[in-house]
């Protein structure tokens, strides 16, 4: 059968995106009639870059959820409630994992379907933990100081993705850990005080860590965890489940809940990936119908998963067969990402992370401003990128 008609989809440049999508687009291709072309972009542009420079190209695109403030008010992106019914979203809603299908709501409707689900978790290397580590992971933030201090100049050192997006990330999460989630309210600033300890922590922790670690995302580190034995525990980054299958890299990642604060609470920031419908698609029924699939149960929990993606569909991350293939990666964190923090969606995110994750980048590994000048800039950055954020709808 000769195929004339061709979706183009965008996705980002990581087996855990390309692998599934290419895998369902093949079976789904088959009896539609369309051939699915589908792009990567890296991981920095897949944080960063202009959704207006993508819905004019592209049929079908994966957006993070900060995006949706921009997508709803731009007109560029397909709400989700326009391309299927109510009973697939009432699914959907129903079983998301941790909070992944309400990062998506805005202003009463669904923007994307959250096709892969993510947050900041913890990860070990346990051949080096039983060889040279302490054989004890830290249950808290104080703990995991103690173990950077003491590998510091061994051959597997702990390490955490530390360049200026994930600087943000980190500092979130180690505020939230302090306090919950009343570190960063709705429509509000910083708590003054676990923003001042949070700095303070990194600030310290960052002269015990790899040294990887000033420049990395969690791809670097997860990649240089797997393939040296430079890396033996990293206490908080997006977690990435393939780096648990078996062959996937030269040595197992295993994943687990992120450290405490001494009060118990878990700090974490979602991530994941929703699937969009752009506007100026020139075939939307076909775009939908395949987005539908690769959001649905049974695909979530099959091919979607056995190809190497990381389900946000919570009856992917339940299931003993999908847990099997990635060394239980998704019951060991479920605690963590059903209590993990959105970040804002309001347009100006997209700008403001990139300002505010230099800032605490800056903190961090220049040491040439204090926490009270870094939290003063932060929140000047707060009232000039974030107006409206109080308006969100989803929390």
């Amino acid at each position: 059968m000769t195929q004339s008609k061709v979706l183009r989809g965008m996705a980002w440049d990581h087996p855990r995106a390309v692998n599934p999508l290419e895998a369902i687009a093949s079976d789904w291709s088959r009896g539609s009639g369309f051939k699915i072309e589908w792009d990567a972009r890296p991981l920095k542009d897949f944080e960063d870059q202009p959704l207006e420079e993508l819905a004019t190209q592209y049929d079908l695109i994966l957006i993070d959820y900060p995006f949706v403030g921009f997508a709803a008010a731009s007109g560029l992106i397909v709400p989700v409630n326009d391309w299927v019914d109510a009973p697939y979203l009432a699914d959907q809603a129903a079983n998301s994992t941790g909070p992944s299908f309400a990062s998506y709501t805005w202003a009463g409707k669904q923007w994307a379907l959250a096709i892969d689900a993510a947050c900041q978790v913890s990860a070990v290397r346990d051949d080096l933990l039983v060889s040279s580590g302490p054989g004890q992971l830290p249950d808290i933030w104080e703990d995991v100081a103690t173990l950077a201090a003491g590998l510091r100049n061994g051959p597997s050192q702990v390490a955490m993705p530390l360049n200026p997006n994930h600087a943000y990330c980190a500092f979130l999460s180690v505020g939230l850990s302090l306090v919950g989630k009343d570190f960063w309210p709705l429509g509000g600033q910083v708590d003054p005080v676990a923003g001042t300890e949070s700095l303070g922590f990194l600030q310290d922790i960052s002269k015990e860590l790899h040294s990887i670690s000033r420049t990395a995302d969690p791809v670097a580190v997860s990649d240089h965890m797997a393939e040296t034995d430079e890396v033996l525990y990293v206490p908080s980054m997006f977690g990435y489940s393939n780096y648990s299958r078996p062959g996937f890299r030269s040595q197992i990642i295993r994943f687990s809940n992120v450290p405490q604060g001494m009060n118990g609470q878990l700090g974490s920031v979602l991530g994941g990936v929703g699937i969009s419908l752009s506007s100026r698609s020139q075939h939307p029924e076909a775009a939908a119908d395949l987005a539908r699939r690769i959001a649905s149960s049974e695909v979530q929990s099959g091919i979607y998963a056995s190809s190497g993606g990381q389900p946000g569909h919570v009856a992917a991350w339940e299931s003993p067969d999908v847990n099997r293939l990635v060394e239980n990666f998704f019951v060991s964190t479920r605690r963590t990402i059903d209590r993990a923090f959105l970040r804002p969606r309001v347009a100006g995110h997209r700008r403001f992370q990139e300002l505010v994750g230099e800032l605490i980048h800056r903190f961090i590994w220049k040491k040439d401003l204090s926490a009270k000048e870094c939290l003063a800039n932060y929140g000047h950055l707060v009232d000039s990128h974030l107006a409206g954020w109080k308006c969100e709808c989803a929390r």
